[in-house]
């Protein structure tokens, strides 16, 4: 598993782990502290797209009480009903994208466990030169 597979973002209630990253609990630098404010910036959006999904879609706003092979269909069906509504003109919930941020290969030696990964991550993308995730 590696960074091109994706990771999921997770509150400082989670531990780092490999494939879940969460903030800095006390930042010790302007990289760390730029690394949690794009990581809260990031997860606010995904949030405010979970809020949008349960307000059309009222069986996601509750407790969902079924296996968890179904659940993952109900979910699928609610992003692809939502988006065939926002090809069709429905009312947008989200804000436009931004562009997107350019690629950079982050180099991980050896068998890194989740704050490598997070150091690692924070090093190549929260350069002080960089300026990818600068508002």
């Amino acid at each position: 598993m590696g960074l091109e597979d994706g990771i999921l973002l997770g509150d400082s209630a989670y531990p780092c782990k490999i494939f879940i990253m969460t903030p800095f609990l006390h930042p010790g630098s302007q990289q760390q502290q730029k690394y949690n404010d794009a990581h809260l910036r990031t997860r606010y959006v995904i949030e405010r797209t979970f809020g949008v999904l349960k307000r059309r879609f009222h069986v996601l706003h509750g407790k969902v009480r079924m296996k968890p092979g179904k659940v993952s269909r109900v979910i699928n069906a609610c992003a692809v009903l939502h988006n065939l509504a926002k090809a069709w003109g429905e009312r947008e919930e989200l804000p436009e994208e931004e562009d997107p941020q350019p690629q950079t290969h982050v180099q991980l030696d050896g068998n890194p466990d989740g704050q490598a990964i997070r150091d690692a991550i924070t090093a190549n993308y929260f350069r002080f030169e960089n300026n990818y995730f600068n508002p």
